[in-house]
């Protein structure tokens, strides 16, 4: 089967693809970022393969309009589900926060007991050099996403469903129609139809490389599943207690000179406030710095109250310019929106990544512990504060 990945740079289609090529299929890709697409790229093609996310641009690409004319479009989350995951035991990490670590975890865990699983999730972890492990096992792991419903394409056999809250306003239109896809998902398990959340924990104390009690709370979820699954209890804490996390979610980035820097991709106000509360428990006296890009202004329009005091285990805020994301309107929002609902003492707003850095190098000192949170470019903002001196 002939496939070409339009979009293959994105964290969960690169996998996707690397998977579809060691598993048989001849696999081409485009990028914006790299050559970008053209409609030549589907000459002999079998399926065209997208992100739901082309769906939501304003033109669209005639690579696409191609692809449709010829009825050959389908998203990666279809593709993963209907033809990578046939013939294998499917487990799913669901929710709102915690996905693509859960994920990573439980693929470490199935990894280390030789069960040599095939893995795919949103984010790269360095062992496997990116987001996806090819493995010759009976299961496969899967990070099951609920925007646009790409997750009612997967039907496994277990699934760890690790929270549910309120998410991608540009999608679901109430909580209940969110509400109603998780229902669907849960009723698409098969085989031994197991459901894994946070009732089933044990709530045990782990001695974890990555920090804050979020993670303590995936580990318990992973540990359910290790022993379902007859994996020897020894075994599965020393996975866990071995995992050194996932890039961009907490990944400390720079460590010198008296200043550390973390990026993380945190962007919904729980996730946010959580991870700011993991680097206070590992920095009780540092001066610590959260610089948030916010994601989207349907989302941040729509989650505004929920910003309420979640800054608190921050010293200094800055809250950045809010990253467009799908949007079409601005529905009022600013940075100041959010620096209002948030009540933080000491909180200042930018228009612009300049702003930002003029700030940080005017205050910064020894000792500061600077967190850049969000979803959109604040990636490179982080790489660049590395750069500013004390």
């Amino acid at each position: 089967m002939r496939i070409h990945f339009m979009g293959v740079g994105g964290s969960g289609m690169a996998g996707v693809s690397f998977l579809a090529s060691k598993m048989g299929c001849e696999v081409t890709g485009c990028d914006l970022e790299t050559g970008g697409h053209d409609v030549r790229h589907l000459k002999n093609i079998d399926l065209l393969v997208v992100t739901p996310a082309v769906y939501f641009r304003k033109v669209a690409d005639p690579e696409l309009v191609e692809g449709l004319k010829k009825k050959i479009v389908i998203t990666w989350q279809e593709f993963l589900g209907k033809y990578l995951h046939k013939g294998k035991k499917v487990i799913c990490i669901a929710g709102t926060h915690g996905k693509s670590t859960t994920t990573a975890m439980v693929g470490k865990l199935l990894e280390d007991a030789e069960f040599d699983p095939l893995v795919n999730l949103g984010a790269n972890y360095k062992d496997w050099k990116g987001g996806a492990r090819y493995g010759k096992g009976d299961y496969f792991v899967t990070e099951a996403d609920e925007f646009y419903d790409n997750f009612l394409n997967y039907h496994p056999e277990i699934i760890i469903l690790n929270n549910i809250e309120f998410d991608h306003p540009d999608y679901f239109k109430s909580e209940k129609q969110m509400l109603d896809s998780y229902k669907q998902f849960i009723a698409n398990l098969v085989g031994k139809k197991i459901l894994i959340t946070q009732k089933d924990s044990l709530n045990k104390k782990f001695n974890l490389k990555v920090f804050g009690k979020h993670n303590q709370k995936n580990a318990n979820m992973v540990y359910v599943l290790g022993k379902k699954l007859g994996i020897k209890e020894e075994t599965i804490i020393k996975s866990l207690e071995s995992f050194p996390g996932i890039e961009r979610r907490m990944e400390l980035i720079f460590d010198k000179g008296g200043m550390k820097v973390y990026d993380d991709y945190a962007h919904h106000p729980t996730a946010i406030r959580v991870t700011l509360e993991g680097l206070r428990e590992k920095y009780p006296k540092n001066r610590i710095w959260a610089v948030v890009e916010p994601h989207g202004f349907n989302r941040t329009y729509a989650l505004l109250k929920n910003y309420n005091a979640i800054f608190q285990s921050a010293d200094k805020v800055i809250i950045g310019p809010i990253f467009k994301a799908r949007d079409s309107k601005t529905f009022g929002m600013t940075p100041k929106s959010i620096a209002e609902a948030s009540g933080h003492l000491d909180i200042l707003t930018a228009d612009s990544f300049d702003q930002i850095k003029n700030i940080l190098s005017k205050d910064i000192k020894q000792g500061d512990v600077i967190i850049v949170m969000g979803a959109g470019k604040s990636n490179l903002w982080a790489k660049e504060i590395c750069n500013l001196k004390i």
